[in-house]
């Protein structure tokens, strides 16, 4: 449950919640891989099709918190320990902007919602209310591994 550091690891929820988050990130990835590899034609009209550049705006916040994940170890920079001190509210950030584009999308109007628009802002409930209800979550993003000084001690002499 701990890394090397002595702070709590990513549970299989987060990682999986991230993921979910930067979906269109990973999207654009695959659509990227294959044009590259010259497996052009059909094959990359539908994977842009399912391309929303309007999402990307709900990816940001996620983005930063998986960057400040990678990079969470004791001599990071003040820029990770700030976004991963508000990790759970960009996360939260993250959900509440997918959740207005969808509807926004539909013009305001839940009833012309498609099934996976459905699924997927069902999916997003589901992450705020871990994400508001879970100890392990306020805990997670309380903790940051502890910047040595250059003498060997912690910066505050203990």
């Amino acid at each position: 449950m701990y890394n090397r550091f002595f702070s709590l690891r990513l549970n299989l929820a987060m990682k999986l919640i991230l993921v979910f988050l930067c979906k269109d990130f990973f999207l654009m990835a695959v659509v990227g891989a294959t044009a590259f590899k010259g497996k052009g034609g059909a094959d990359v009209s539908q994977l842009m099709a399912l391309v929303h550049p309007i999402f990307f705006l709900a990816d940001f916040p996620a983005v930063a918190v998986i960057y400040a994940a990678c990079v969470r170890q004791p001599n990071s920079g003040e820029l990770p320990r700030l976004i991963w001190r508000h990790g759970r509210e960009l996360i939260l950030l993250s959900t509440a902007i997918y959740c207005t584009l969808v509807i926004y999308g539909r013009e305001w109007q839940i009833s012309s919602l498609s099934w996976a628009d459905g699924a997927a802002l069902t999916v997003n409930a589901a992450i705020i209310v871990y994400l508001l209800r879970s100890e392990y979550v306020r805990d997670l993003f309380a903790d940051f591994p502890i910047s040595k000084s250059p003498n060997g001690s912690a910066p505050n002499g203990s």
